[in-house]
């Protein structure tokens, strides 16, 4: 067996928020290529422009199953393969969680070069990311994921260009004076897309939509409301990721309709530390929210948080923890009897700069002992040896992961830059709200 088995390459289709096709998600963090698959001219495989099936047998991903098949790590495959050796629950885990039963059919109908039948292989799970249309500019995204941030990318940097996977992406001020780029619009009036949408859901039993902000994007709306008018709503989950500050009764109504609601809340903490991290959601009206979540019996919904580790929170982490068990009253976010641990949070790899590995060695001491006095915490409470083990399993892969390399060299001048230059823009102060960095910068 496989120990390094993930079903996706097998299963699903996995969309940049610009409609470019890639191996899964996760593969966004180390190396050049970002898991885009390509044609044999360089061109990216596109949703907007290309059918689908085609990008299954796209030479990357041939080679990230061939490695599988092996059992070996694919460079692709970096940041579950870090994830998993520290102690941190990967991406590839919660995968196999959810699809591991297919991977003795998988294994065995793959040609020996990573060749699949895509008609063997049915879509079970679609990730979709409408543009980068987003309300917030949280500090580890950027322009390519929140449009939001393009002022402030311009006034960091001076400079009104910058890389993305497919091109070299330029803003231009629109007729409102605002910045824009029609970059990440791939989906607008494409029939195209319509089409391959409604081929390759027809037997899709998950489909995982994200943004920007899902939310607040009209043909999220509209993929739900062609689900429910084509009866197959009743067999299909839908998973989020969003910042959930848009809740409406149109979608709620919507999600009646659906097998399953998954919903995992981006939220790095709660009050000021959210509020820095996340600029400029407010923590109140994100609680109601989940409150509002969380009280709703008409959707069968499944919760939980979605926690970016980044130097900004990291000695938050476990204090969020606590407040989880012991003040939020949230019964169905991550419950204690469920299979997800307290908190399913995610390492922030890159930008390096943004990653733990940065800090410097004075602070990296300052999380450890502070995570110890919470583990003291936990295994003096009252709480069950379940929610006890998976409390400290968190601390301990988050301190192993911090520990691992050292990035304060080549990158703790970018992350000081980048901190009190957005700081300055957005009126804030990391000081204020993490009175630890106040020796440090």
């Amino acid at each position: 067996m496989s120990k390094t088995f993930c079903p996706l390459p097998w299963n699903s289709i996995n969309l940049r928020n610009n409609g470019d096709l890639r191996v899964c998600c996760n593969t966004n963090s180390y190396t050049k290529n970002r898991g885009i698959l390509r044609k044999e001219d360089g061109t990216p495989y596109n949703a907007g422009r290309d059918d689908l099936n085609e990008a299954r047998n796209a030479e990357l991903l041939k080679e990230v199953r061939t490695s599988m098949m092996k059992g070996e790590w694919h460079s692709e495959c970096e940041r579950c393969r870090q994830e998993e050796l520290n102690g941190v629950q990967s991406r590839r885990g919660y995968e196999n969680d959810d699809w591991g039963h297919i991977m003795d059919g998988a294994l065995s109908n793959t040609e020996e070069d990573g060749t699949i039948n895509p008609d063997d292989f049915d879509i079970d799970y679609f990730d979709i990311r409408y543009g980068n249309f987003c309300n917030l500019k949280c500090r580890m995204c950027g322009p390519t994921d929140s449009h939001t941030w393009y002022d402030d990318f311009v006034n960091m940097h001076d400079k009104t260009t910058y890389k993305d996977t497919h091109d070299l992406i330029t803003l231009t001020k629109n007729a409102k004076g605002k910045w824009s780029t029609n970059q990440y619009d791939w989906f607008k009036n494409s029939n195209y897309y319509w089409n391959n949408f409604e081929k390759y859901t027809n037997n899709v039993k998950r489909m995982y939509i994200v943004g920007g902000e899902p939310l607040i994007i009209e043909e999220h709306i509209e993929s739900l409301e062609r689900l429910v008018q084509s009866g197959r709503a009743k067999d299909i989950e839908i998973e989020y990721n969003t910042n959930l500050t848009n809740v409406t009764d149109r979608i709620l109504k919507l999600w009646e309709s659906f097998k399953q609601i998954r919903v995992g809340v981006s939220i790095d903490g709660y009050g000021d530390v959210l509020e820095y991290q996340r600029a400029p959601i407010k923590w109140k009206l994100l609680y109601r929210n989940m409150q509002r979540l969380d009280q709703n019996l008409d959707i069968n919904l499944k919760c939980w948080f979605t926690f970016t580790v980044t130097p900004y929170n990291v000695l938050h982490l476990p204090e969020f923890m606590r407040w989880k068990l012991e003040e939020s009253g949230l019964k169905r976010f991550n419950p204690l009897t469920g299979l997800r641990p307290l908190v399913t949070h995610h390492m922030c790899h890159s930008p390096k700069h943004f990653n733990v590995k940065v800090l410097p060695a004075i602070f990296k001491d300052e999380v450890a002992e502070k995570y110890q006095e919470y583990i003291d915490w936990i295994l003096a409470s009252g709480y069950s040896t379940k929610v006890k083990n998976s409390f400290i399993k968190i601390c301990d892969g988050v301190t192993d992961f911090m520990l691992s390399e050292d990035y304060y060299k080549d990158h703790w001048d970018r992350f000081v830059f980048e901190t009190t230059k957005l700081d300055e823009l957005r009126n804030q102060d990391i000081k204020s709200v993490v009175p630890e960095f106040k020796h440090l910068l």
